[in-house]
């Protein structure tokens, strides 16, 4: 989805969200989100060598942008910005191993990148997707927006305190998450022996937590393939929700995902109505779970 590429974009590097700079950073960054998963083959043809090729090209663009912001051609309040200035070894002028490498600098701005927009884009389609299937939370989720624009002075755009005062979004949002489970497993890494359920772990093992069992355990909610926001009036057992993960590694976008739901939900649910093309429920198997046929749907005004 454009917008979330847009978004992330002009976070991270103030990359502006038309022209031909944002068309070529589309463009590549496409192949390279496509082909994520694939078997690590480079050969030509192959879509890992293709992957490959259009994150040189990223990187070549990005070495443009670096240069113009060293030769102070460019100069941006920005997370890039901040890289260059602060924590890379061409700025410190030391051969210091905690800065980043250009190669590292570059590889962090793509990880962002892909982080901060392919996991957004499914949950903006998960969301149209059960807000559709669910009338009555769509009813009343759009009564909580239509009081907001009404207290609202004139034409004016929204406001950040009545983006954290959407209580029922909120809980819409971390619904859609648990249902949909955009990430359906982290890995981490055992930073000691311990042993759980008579099972025993050893230190340096890799760990991968099945997120979408924990998301769907009968134990914790009530019939959980029902759409239910209701389940989030209380609060849940520790480790039973893990929407943004949990712990010292919760995704640091929590705040910027949130914020660009909120606004997403505030504009759509007061100014459209959607209808499905296709109904299939079945999940696309790659690393960020979406909805196979991408959830195409018929829009109109209301």
């Amino acid at each position: 989805m454009q917008f979330t590429l847009k978004v992330i974009g002009n976070m991270i590097m103030s990359l502006e969200p038309t022209g031909e700079e944002q068309e070529n950073f589309r463009a590549n960054f496409k192949i390279i989100s496509s082909c994520f998963a694939s078997l690590p083959f480079k050969i030509p043809g192959t879509a890992f060598h293709r992957g490959l090729k259009a994150r040189d090209r990223m990187h070549a663009m990005l070495d443009s942008i670096i240069s113009d912001r060293r030769n102070g051609k460019s100069v941006q309040q920005d997370f890039l910005e901040s890289l260059i200035r602060k924590h890379s070894k061409n700025a410190s002028g030391e051969d210091n191993d905690d800065k980043l490498s250009d190669k590292q600098l570059k590889d962090n701005v793509l990880t962002l990148l892909i982080a901060g927009h392919d996991t957004t884009t499914a949950a903006l389609t998960w969301l149209v997707k059960f807000l559709g299937e669910n009338p009555v939370v769509l009813e009343r989720l759009r009564e909580e927006h239509m009081e907001i624009r009404d207290k609202r002075e004139g034409e004016s755009s929204l406001t950040w305190s009545e983006v954290m005062n959407m209580p029922y979004t909120a809980k819409v949002i971390s619904e859609t998450l648990r249902r949909a489970t955009i990430l359906p497993w982290y890995s981490r890494k055992a930073a000691q022996d311990f042993e759980i359920d008579g099972y025993k772990i050893e230190k340096g093992w890799s760990i991968n937590l099945d997120v979408v069992s924990i998301h769907h355990d009968q134990e914790v909610f009530k019939n959980p393939f029902t759409f239910d926001p209701s389940r989030f009036d209380e609060p849940l057992r520790p480790f039973s929700y893990l929407g943004f993960g949990s712990g010292p590694r919760m995704c640091p976008g929590i705040n910027l995902a949130k914020l660009e739901l909120s606004v997403f939900i505030h504009h759509l649910v007061l100014r459209y109505k959607w209808t499905p093309l296709e109904r299939d429920d079945s999940v696309q198997p790659t690393l960020v779970r979406m909805p196979k046929s991408k959830y195409p749907i018929m829009v109109e005004s209301l």
